[in-house]
């Protein structure tokens, strides 16, 4: 199979520069973006651009993960060089000027590669400067004999005081004062010769492009250190059932939760034992010995946990009735170390008995057609709310965490995977029918 070429970039490259040849250009990379490509050992990715204010900005371990994996990743010119100066030692390469300042240590803030643009469908119009660049240009201008050393410090002192969202061509001007003649040139200067950035991408597209990918190898040292819960998160969305099977796991378990009448009793039996084992704690098997434990797992977990049975979280909803309100409170409030995931596997409490063939199965019969609509979000917590009999917002939320999600969105998002419609008609059916 061809080893894909994938680029991440956006204003520092807009669409009308980039060059004709093996990689796909997609907009600037945020975080999940390298899970979502299911990337094979021998991809090529290059990180040019990417965001970090507005939305999550990609994670070291998410590139290690790829590292690991054997694909190989580089980055220049912006984030991307950032990025590879600090991952050089686990694989990453860099390239590039602005590249081999961050890795000298003279460049190590987000900030100095940072500029305002406009969404990468609009061509990622450029709106500000990036302080990188302004730096980089004040030095060539002042090699040149076009500026002296004093009015290269004062414009430099200039472009440092605005934010990078401020660094506009007017702003700069303005903040220039009385070298607004000699700020002129400069924005002359970057408009005309263009900017290290911009250089350094071109260069980078045009060296990776002209090499044969590199045989796949895992990094050095990466394979030990991406154990973060979004790789782990990523790899359970993306792993099949079983081997060669068209559902995956994550989808499987989703199937369960979201419609077996009696999965919270067994999301309660997968909680008690991941505490347990978590904590250290002795349980006693049996419906007795687990109704003791919840406290004294909270307790060695280091809660204090409300005695109240009718505490916010430890509130009765029609399925939990018979729990005590320690059990309510273990159950919609477990979470995996370190406290973001609730499942990364299809543990054996889940199934509670079937056969992963027969879970399978059940799953395909109420999966949406291929290119099917998926329900509106909406509707999604409509049939939700009906299925779990939850008359108020709090009890949905108590009825999606009690089911082992995170939130009544989680619940929501997975739900999209599945014919609503279908399931609404088997719940209007009488039960001998179905």
């Amino acid at each position: 199979m061809t080893p894909r070429r994938i680029a991440f970039v956006g204003p520092t490259l807009p669409a009308h520069q980039r060059p004709e040849g093996p990689f796909a250009y997609r907009p600037p990379i945020r975080h999940g973006d390298l899970f979502d490509l299911c990337l094979r050992p021998g991809d090529q990715v290059l990180i040019i651009d990417g965001v970090y204010q507005h939305f999550a900005p990609i994670r070291h371990k998410e590139i290690l993960a790829q590292l690991a994996r054997g694909v190989h990743v580089a980055g220049t010119a912006s984030l991307g060089a950032l990025r590879a100066a600090e991952l050089a030692g686990f694989g990453m390469q860099g390239l590039g000027q602005v590249y081999g300042q961050a890795r000298s240590g003279r460049l190590s803030a987000d900030a100095d590669v940072a500029v305002l643009h406009a969404d990468d469908s609009a061509g990622a119009r450029r709106l500000t400067e990036a302080m990188v660049c302004i730096r980089h240009a004040l030095t060539e201008l002042h090699g040149a004999g076009a500026l002296d050393a004093g009015q290269a410090a004062r414009l430099e002192q200039a472009a440092a005081r605005l934010h990078f969202t401020e660094r506009s061509p007017t702003g700069l001007r303005h903040e220039a004062g009385p070298d607004r003649e000699a700020m002129h040139l400069l924005l002359d200067h970057l408009r005309r010769h263009g900017d290290i950035k911009t250089r350094d991408a071109r260069h980078a597209l045009d060296t990776l492009a002209a090499r044969p990918v590199p045989e796949p190898a895992p990094a050095a040292g990466a394979a030990e250190v991406w154990t973060s819960s979004y790789g782990r998160e990523w790899d359970f969305e993306h792993r099949p059932l079983t081997p060669g099977s068209a559902v995956g796991a994550r989808l499987a378990l989703a199937c369960l939760q979201l419609f077996a009448v009696d999965f919270p009793e067994r999301h309660r039996a997968y909680a008690l034992r991941l505490a347990a084992t978590t904590t250290g704690a002795a349980t006693t098997t049996g419906a007795a010995g687990a109704t003791g434990a919840a406290g004294a797992l909270l307790s060695a977990a280091g809660f204090a946990p409300a005695t109240r049975p009718y505490a916010r979280l430890a509130r009765a909803t029609g399925a939990t009735a018979h729990w005590t309100a320690h059990e309510r409170l273990l159950a919609r409030t477990f979470r995996l170390p370190p406290g973001r995931l609730v499942y990364q596997d299809l543990p054996p409490e889940a199934v509670a008995g079937s056969t992963l063939d027969e879970l399978e199965q059940r799953c395909r019969k109420l999966l949406l057609p291929p290119a099917a609509p998926a329900a509106p979000t909406t509707r999604r917590h409509a049939l939700l709310r009906q299925l779990w009999q939850a008359d108020c917002d709090h009890d949905y939320r108590l009825c999606a965490l009690e089911r082992g999600f995170r939130d009544t969105a989680e619940a929501a998002r997975l739900a999209g995977a599945f014919d609503l419609a279908l399931i609404a008609r088997l719940l209007r059916e009488p039960a001998a029918t179905r």
